[in-house]
């Protein structure tokens, strides 16, 4: 089951000709999770339970979107561990067909360095995966390396991440590195293009070495001692300039009153059709 769709239905039909709606908005929650869903690594990238924990939640404070967001938090003092929410939107997609991507964080708990981080598993033709098996590089986008002075002074400054306060981070113009040693945090990161540059051509998303969707939000992956609890919601992707943003929230929300006046309203616009026709037809007689 797909992920309910909202804020831009625009038209319904009833009595048996089904329903066209269309939407730049999806709720995901935990009965419609559609392309997302939440995965636990242990500090190698195995699938461990027990290692974090991923939940829609209400809050905190007032989410970018809906009521909730996307929780996401290592196991207690364990955060070499991770915890992720990852989906399979991309996958298959190339890189060079992205035209936007950004997402909003909210961060209670970190090692005063990270924050909610975007990784991109990505592969191309003849490439060689680094592990057994899954991506061949892994790119990724760190909120505290978007200041001129922390990453790189020729993209634009998204100022510093704000513990406890929500913010929202525009990957698609922001500093970028990878696992090859394609730009680095310590040297400055990179834009998504130059990135790209020094990928082979036809560089697209793919699923990590679990089978997971190769687009991740995550936190962890640092020390132990460490604790990481951190919130994402509004994660905007967009490929060839078609845009849908994904609001999480801890409950479906209903069908908004508007949606069903437009239905009935569609009703009554084929009624009246359906009697103009009959009306017609009885005049030719």
């Amino acid at each position: 089951m797909q992920s309910l769709k909202r804020y831009s239905v625009l038209a319904g039909a009833v009595l048996g000709l089904g329903t066209l709606a269309f939407a730049d908005t999806v709720v995901v929650s935990p009965g419609d999770m559609g392309s997302w869903s939440f995965v636990a690594t242990d500090d190698n990238g195995n699938p461990c339970p027990t290692c974090g924990t991923g939940s829609m939640v209400y809050g905190p404070a007032t989410p970018p979107l809906g009521v909730g967001s996307a929780n996401l938090q290592t196991e207690l003092n364990d955060g070499q561990y991770a915890s992720s929410i990852v989906s399979t939107a991309l996958n298959g997609v190339a890189l060079s067909s992205l035209t936007a991507l950004s997402y909003s964080t909210y961060d209670t708990a970190n090692n005063g360095s990270q924050f909610p981080f975007l990784s991109l598993m990505v592969s191309w033709a003849g490439g060689t995966p680094l592990f057994a098996s899954g991506p061949d590089d892994i790119l990724f986008f760190e909120p505290p390396y978007q200041t001129p002075s922390s990453g790189n002074p020729s993209l634009p400054d998204q100022g510093n991440p704000v513990m406890n306060s929500w913010q929202t981070w525009n990957a698609i113009s922001g500093g970028w590195w990878d696992d090859l040693g394609n730009c680095n945090p310590g040297a400055g990161v990179c834009s998504l293009t130059t990135l790209m540059a020094d990928l082979p051509s036809g560089t697209e998303v793919t699923a990590d070495w679990n089978g997971n969707g190769g687009t991740q939000l995550t936190v962890g992956y640092a020390s132990s001692g460490e604790n990481f609890n951190g919130n994402v919601d509004n994660v905007t992707i967009g490929i060839s300039d078609t845009s849908t943003t994904y609001d999480m929230d801890p409950v479906a929300p209903a069908p908004e009153p508007g949606t069903f006046v437009l239905f009935a309203g569609a009703g009554l616009i084929v009624f009246a059709y359906s009697r103009r026709k009959a009306n017609l037809r009885k005049q030719t007689i």
